[in-house]
């Protein structure tokens, strides 16, 4: 019998991370297992090196599982946000230079965690999920409760790197008016945004069905560039 035991100190607010790699599961279906461990051995290498700052100094914590990978805190500071905002953008960004598409969110909120045993369960997780899997688009956002935590310290429309989204293509059924989204606006050498020239090439190469997914993305870095 599996024996699960309640430990209230592990339940705790935090800032929580959720990013998925999509066309996973029609990569497994279509492809020789030869060709996916290499993509995923990837991900798992790129989220290492992203979080790798943050487990010295910070205590960041990352677990993955199949194509859906957490990175989260042990308390709500605001020093605990920058180190999880920078791991978890940089895992984004590095992925997509690769050619890998991934969406992700950044919810804070209550989470509890036993990872030994493979346990996350609280809001900070729901949130996360939900936001990061409604939108229509290769992109990466901060849910409500960020804004909400973080509007008396420096608020997202203040910060270089997120600009609002309010297109509701993009938004699709996602119960709010607008969310902040990283705009791919630190990617540009010698005046040319090198993520926009990765997702054109990941675009290029995906199926008919998922194309949406990248004009909206292209669209949202040309509507900030």
């Amino acid at each position: 019998m599996f024996d699960l035991d309640y430990q209230p100190l592990r339940y705790r607010t935090r800032w929580f991370a959720y990013l998925d790699l999509l066309g996973f599961t029609n990569l497994v279906n279509s492809k020789a297992i030869e060709e996916v461990i290499p993509v995923y051995s990837e991900a798992l290498s790129r989220m290492r090196s992203a979080c790798k700052l943050g487990i010295k100094e910070s205590g960041l914590l990352s677990y993955w599982f199949s194509d859906t990978f957490i990175i989260y805190t042990g308390s709500d500071s605001l020093e605990d946000f920058a180190h999880l905002e920078s791991a978890a953008r940089n895992f984004f960004q590095l992925l997509i230079t690769k050619n890998i598409p991934v969406r992700g969110c950044i919810s804070h909120g209550k989470l509890y965690s036993q990872a030994k045993k493979n346990i996350f369960i609280g809001p900070a997780l729901i949130e996360a999920h939900t936001y990061g899997e409604a939108l229509d688009w290769i992109g990466f956002c901060l849910a409500p409760s960020v804004e909400e935590k973080l509007k008396s310290d420096l608020p997202l429309d203040q910060r270089y790197c997120y600009r609002q989204v309010s297109d509701r293509a993009i938004l699709r059924k996602a119960p709010v008016d607008y969310l902040y989204a990283y705009a791919f606006n630190n990617g540009s050498v010698n005046g040319k945004n090198h993520f926009r020239t990765a997702l054109t090439k990941m675009k290029q190469d995906s199926p008919v069905s998922a194309q949406i997914k990248y004009e909206n993305t292209l669209g949202f870095i040309d509507k900030h560039a």
